[in-house]
């Protein structure tokens, strides 16, 4: 009893990230793996390079996951966690479109030609996953906004070449698409109607 008494008040021993060697699971949307992983590996890399990342798919038993260590930590737009995680806000998401720099009817120096009439006209790529994609698809409806959907992608995977040799458009999270502009030379457009934000935790 003694010895479990000096267990208890004794400080627990600091975490050394040089000499760790440790697998942290952390469950994320493949959004985040293009968006937030590569920054993070190279940190976890540079200062703990005995540290293993595991990235894990969000599915309805993430809460069990983490209360049980089968996940260290979650990444996302993630509204149905218990209220007995903890999570802190990383940045607030709201929505882009993403298209070809040579799309033949949005060009590039005539931002006032992109529109909602011009959003409706023109055919689309639909994502199914994302935690937000019900925010979207809320929207829609909501405002009674049709699109002319032509090809259906069930993540981000593929989706900046698809776009670069298409006239098709995205309508995605700022953050992802921001990305993938960057990295496949696309154009961003303002989205031409209100989609509600998230937050990303």
């Amino acid at each position: 009893v003694l010895q479990a008494l000096r267990r208890l008040t004794e400080s627990a021993p600091g975490f050394d990230p040089a000499q760790a060697r440790r697998r942290f699971v952390i469950a994320m949307t493949d959004a985040s793996h293009i968006t937030l992983l590569p920054n993070l590996l190279a940190h976890v890399r540079a200062l703990a390079p005995g540290v293993v990342l595991a990235a894990s798919s969000i599915s309805n038993t993430l809460a069990q996951a983490l209360q049980n260590g089968q996940a260290d930590l979650a990444l996302g737009y993630l509204p149905w966690l218990d209220t007995g995680i903890y999570q802190q806000t990383l940045y607030e998401q709201d929505w882009i479109c993403l298209t070809n720099t040579r799309h033949p009817r949005v060009p590039d120096d005539t931002p006032e030609h992109w529109n909602l009439p011009v959003y409706q006209a023109e055919a689309h790529i639909g994502i199914s996953s994302g935690t937000g994609q019900h925010l979207l698809e809320n929207a829609l409806a909501g405002q009674g906004i049709t699109r002319q959907v032509r090809l259906e992608l069930p993540g981000f995977l593929g989706l900046s070449a698809i776009l670069s040799n298409s006239d098709l458009i995205a309508t995605l999270p700022r953050h992802i698409g921001e990305t993938l502009a960057r990295a496949a030379g696309l154009r961003t457009l303002p989205c031409p109607f209100t989609i509600d934000g998230f937050t990303v935790k």
